[in-house]
């Protein structure tokens, strides 16, 4: 076969496969739709709905204002990777550890919810128990309990070995990010 034909033959194929496989129509953007679409969340359509309302936004917590990402001033550990739950951004996080035989535990967790009320979504609190996680508070260095350890956009900043109150924490929080240029 000659070049030419064959130059041709390709041609002629490529825009057959481009006529027949280009097909939009209403039905095959159904079918499409259909694939990413729940019964609770329904397929955004670019032509029917602003562009504002296909983007996510969630309500900053400090404000109630749509912008900032959501998430829990105070949780506690479950087993996910803990990179994701220190490499927050934005944020300081405070890494707690405890046990739920420690007094001085109970009086920390009080502490730690009304500090991150106070602090109005900077600071975001995590609280592991080392009894139900011991291979991730051997992975810390976890000697005593509570320790709390400090995180800024990923970065571990502090230690801290000891019970305090809401003012104390939020001091100790202020103090740090101060001397590291927050």
């Amino acid at each position: 076969m000659s070049l030419a034909l064959r130059i041709i033959l390709l041609t002629c194929t490529s825009a057959l496969i481009l006529l027949t496989g280009c097909d939009d129509s209403d039905s095959l953007q159904a079918d499409r739709a259909a694939r990413f679409t729940t019964a609770t969340k329904p397929a955004p359509n670019p032509r029917r709905e602003p562009l504002e309302n296909l983007i996510r936004r969630d309500l900053d917590v400090s404000t109630g204002l749509p912008g900032a990402p959501r998430f829990e001033l105070f949780s506690e550990y479950k087993g996910e990777d803990i990179r994701q739950v220190t490499g927050v951004a934005g944020r300081s996080l405070l890494l707690v550890f405890t046990a739920p035989w420690c007094p001085h535990c109970e009086t920390m967790r009080k502490s730690l919810q009304t500090m991150a009320e106070q602090e109005k979504g900077g600071v975001q609190v995590v609280e592991v128990n080392a009894d139900t996680f011991p291979v991730l508070a051997q992975e810390f260095n976890i000697a005593k309990v509570p320790t709390t350890i400090l995180y800024t956009e990923g970065v571990k900043l502090r230690t801290l070995e000891e019970a305090c109150t809401p003012e104390e924490l939020t001091h100790f929080i202020h103090n740090v990010l101060s001397e590291n240029g927050e």
